[in-house]
């Protein structure tokens, strides 16, 4: 009778422990996680062994495990903020997808153009002109926004055209240009809104001195800097200009102060002794071998040659000595 209650209890320890091992060991592993079957990591990692508790200083990287990297202002952020519910991969990386659009898509989703994860203070506001093809240079780049972007107030920034005449149609159609002593507009005159194609952006005015103005093969330099258009367009922009000195200067003004001009000098060009910095700045390079053996060099031409049709030089008007 003993023997056969000893049997008793020990098939009936037998059973409690082999349904113990089932029930503790087997169902965990068969068990449905709450963080969904996407995350593959040890309870450990984020839990304390005492309880469900989550560490304070759990083991996770997100910047190595996710590919969602925290920095900037997204490293302060509580996990719930991202995290709504306990399954993990359901949240999303789009900025949109947290972050209201306060630009009403006129800038498109893709936020990282503008602004980083530190700050929503956008500080590369040229580089993104840049990048969009319209540079902000000259009187651009002091402009306010609201002065090209209307609705920047409410931070949208729809599309827009960036040729000139979309702008400043106004300057267009009412500004003046002197043709014939009289005023006439842009579009008298047959110019076309193309703007480029006599004012350059880097120019901090409409100003055709040139300072804001493109001349092109006839650089607006030196003694040229300070003229106004009439002074060498006097008929008219259509008609084409030489690049020749005589063309606008003569030789008459020049026979008038220096003879020679007719005599000894009528063969050799303008750019040989003068320069766009000035009628008094002369380079004559036929002695210039001459003066630098000398100590003449520096001193004007009236200085040595007589104001007459030879422009011989007279030494006695310096040096008192018999030949």
């Amino acid at each position: 009778m003993v023997k056969k209650l000893k049997m008793h209890r020990f098939i009936s320890l037998t059973f409690l422990l082999i349904w113990g091992m089932t029930l503790f060991g087997q169902m965990p592993k068969s068990a449905k996680s709450p963080h969904g079957k996407g995350l593959h990591l040890e309870c450990s990692e984020c839990h304390d062994p005492n309880g469900w508790k989550v560490r304070a200083m759990t083991t996770f990287n997100h910047d190595k495990r996710t590919h969602f990297p925290l920095k900037g202002q997204h490293k302060m952020l509580d996990c719930r903020k991202c995290h709504p519910t306990l399954v993990f991969n359901e949240a999303k990386s789009d900025c949109n997808s947290c972050h209201t659009d306060v630009h009403q898509q006129t800038v498109g989703n893709d936020c990282q153009r503008c602004h980083n994860t530190s700050s929503w203070l956008v500080t590369n506001i040229k580089q993104i002109h840049q990048q969009k093809g319209f540079a902000l240079v000259g009187a651009h780049a002091a402009a306010d926004c609201s002065r090209c972007h209307k609705a920047a107030s409410q931070l949208q920034f729809e599309n827009m055209h960036t040729d000139c005449y979309a702008c400043h149609y106004q300057v267009y159609e009412s500004s003046t240009i002197k043709q014939f002593g009289q005023n006439a507009t842009h579009r008298s005159l047959g110019f076309n809104t193309d703007c480029n194609r006599c004012h350059n952006m880097v120019g901090r005015s409409w100003s055709y001195n040139g300072k804001g103005f493109e001349h092109g093969f006839f650089p607006l330099k030196g003694g040229h800097a300070n003229l106004t258009c009439d002074q060498c367009h006097w008929d008219g922009f259509n008609t084409k200009l030489s690049p020749e000195c005589s063309s606008c200067h003569g030789t008459y003004t020049a026979s008038q102060k220096v003879p020679a001009h007719e005599t000894v000098f009528k063969s050799h060009e303008c750019s040989e002794c003068h320069t766009y910095l000035g009628w008094n700045v002369v380079k004559f390079k036929n002695h210039k071998n001459w003066r630098d053996k000398s100590k003449h060099d520096g001193k004007g031409c009236l200085e040595c040659h007589d104001n007459n049709d030879t422009w011989k030089p007279d030494c006695r008007k310096c040096h008192n000595f018999d030949y």
